[in-house]
């Protein structure tokens, strides 16, 4: 399997001839929008899902009811998940984990649900949380910026799952020096063998 970041939190994953794409969002570039069999959307907010240039695209979209209810007009193309549930996406095997965006300011609450995606048991995609699946996994992609970031939970995070490899994600918001302070937290500190991925570099997923 084939795994290609994409700006900030967007991913495509291929093999034998198809392809999942994963939270392709107004900051992801066109390329990560030529193609794709089946897509992933954790949450509703844009810089994860650009609705306009998914309605391109004729493929099954498996995500929250949020976004569900931004797609509307897409009628059975898209379909709901909840955490704990298991299904297929283009013969990609997917487990849904958890319910609630992380918080970014106490006195906003949650702000929407937030669905996080193991694939074929090797690559873990949370979206905007640091919910973590029930077993190890060879891929974890870890975000390392945002309005709700902080380093501390990204740190425990990323030593909690036990992982072949970690790729940062999120990352739209740094600059190469905030990209090098978190390659350092997240790899040297968390002690994890972290993969620094500019958008449209790939790696192999064994």
């Amino acid at each position: 399997m084939k795994l290609t970041k994409f700006a900030h939190a967007c991913v495509r994953l291929e093999k034998d001839g198809t392809t999942l794409l994963v939270d392709p969002g107004t900051f992801s570039e066109d390329a990560a929008f030529e193609t794709a069999d089946a897509i992933l959307v954790t949450h509703e907010h844009p810089d994860h899902i650009d609705a306009e240039r998914l309605r391109g695209l004729d493929a099954p979209i498996y995500t929250t009811a949020g976004v569900a209810a931004q797609l509307g007009d897409l009628g059975e193309r898209v379909t709901v998940v909840a955490d704990g549930q298991a299904f297929d996406a283009a013969g990609f095997a997917i487990r849904a984990y958890g319910k609630d965006h992380a918080i970014i300011l106490p006195e906003l609450g949650v702000p929407c649900e937030n669905i996080g995606y193991l694939i074929d048991d090797a690559v873990y995609h949370p979206g905007d949380s640091f919910t973590q699946p029930d077993r190890e996994v060879h891929t974890n992609l870890v975000p390392i910026s945002g309005p709700w970031f902080s380093v501390p939970p990204a740190v425990e995070y990323a030593r909690a799952i036990k992982a072949q490899q970690t790729v940062g994600i999120h990352d739209g918001l740094l600059s190469p020096v905030g990209l090098g302070m978190m390659k350092r937290f997240i790899g040297e500190v968390a002690g994890t063998n972290y993969l620094g991925l500019a958008p449209g570099d790939s790696t192999e997923i064994s």
